[in-house]
């Protein structure tokens, strides 16, 4: 018999996902096909079923990593925080993101990729919950998570998407290593002042995920702006994405700026 309590859990683990992902989708001014985003969606899950079976592998090759509370060398700790968890779980994220929507006919405009990021990391985050639940039941565990780690996981994948944008101007390869290696570290630094256990550090975990908010928003705004121009080029309502035939947007009423 499913325990009440598995169910009010998977229930905080999608609202919050409901939510975000409903607030992003509501930014787009060309909808994405919502197929595409739920594909996207089950790439996320996948991408975490794939860090759980590597992390299966690695605990096996090396199993002091299996009890953190012992660990006191804090080189284990960075090689745990960085490389076992950091660069796998984001690995594994990119190549979703990069197989799933790189190069697919809907990604017209710079704000896509960020949306195809986002639902790619709550497929993540969302299996990622369930299996620390499994591990350790408990209401207060996910709804801990759906706090912190769930919005860890959007602003690691908004600063990961903003790369793939500039991937698709210009140094490609670059971009895609710069996305990497960022999302790496800013993952790996998180991580490694939770297992830490020093309170103070573990605070500076607040400060670090306020940061890394403020930093995705400001690329989120500025690739807003930049889809707003290029529609304003063209045809396209930037509030809503209607075809504007003449001086006002039928939808919304957008007056279009006639100089430009």
């Amino acid at each position: 018999m499913i325990s009440y309590i598995f169910i009010i859990s998977i229930i905080l683990s999608i609202i919050p996902i409901a939510i975000i992902g409903y607030a992003f989708y509501k930014r787009d001014t060309i909808k994405e096909p919502k197929k595409l985003l739920n594909k996207l969606f089950a790439a996320g899950i996948l991408s975490g079923i794939i860090v759980l079976c590597v992390s299966f592998v690695g605990l096996a090759l090396f199993p002091k990593l299996t009890n953190l509370d012992q660990i006191d060398n804090v080189f284990v700790l960075i090689f745990y925080s960085y490389i076992f968890i950091g660069l796998i779980e984001e690995s594994s994220k990119l190549f979703m993101i990069y197989k799933g929507c790189y190069n697919n006919e809907y990604f017209d405009q710079a704000y896509d990729i960020i949306l195809y990021s986002v639902f790619v990391s709550l497929g993540f985050a969302f299996f990622e919950n369930i299996v620390y639940f499994l591990n350790t039941p408990g209401i207060d565990i996910v709804f801990l998570r759906s706090i912190t780690a769930v919005p860890v996981h959007i602003c690691l994948q908004v600063i990961m998407g903003y790369f793939l944008y500039l991937s698709k101007i210009k140094d490609k390869n670059i971009n895609i290593i710069k996305g990497l290696v960022i999302t790496t570290l800013l993952h790996g630094t998180y991580d490694f002042l939770i297992f830490t256990g020093n309170m103070i550090l573990v605070c500076c975990d607040l400060v670090l995920l306020i940061l890394m908010f403020v930093y995705a928003n400001y690329k989120i705004k500025k690739l807003i702006e930049i889809d707003k121009s290029n529609l304003i080029k063209t045809n396209y309502c930037p509030n809503c994405g209607e075809i504007i035939e003449y001086e006002f947007c039928p939808k919304c009423g957008y007056k279009k700026n006639t100089r430009i």
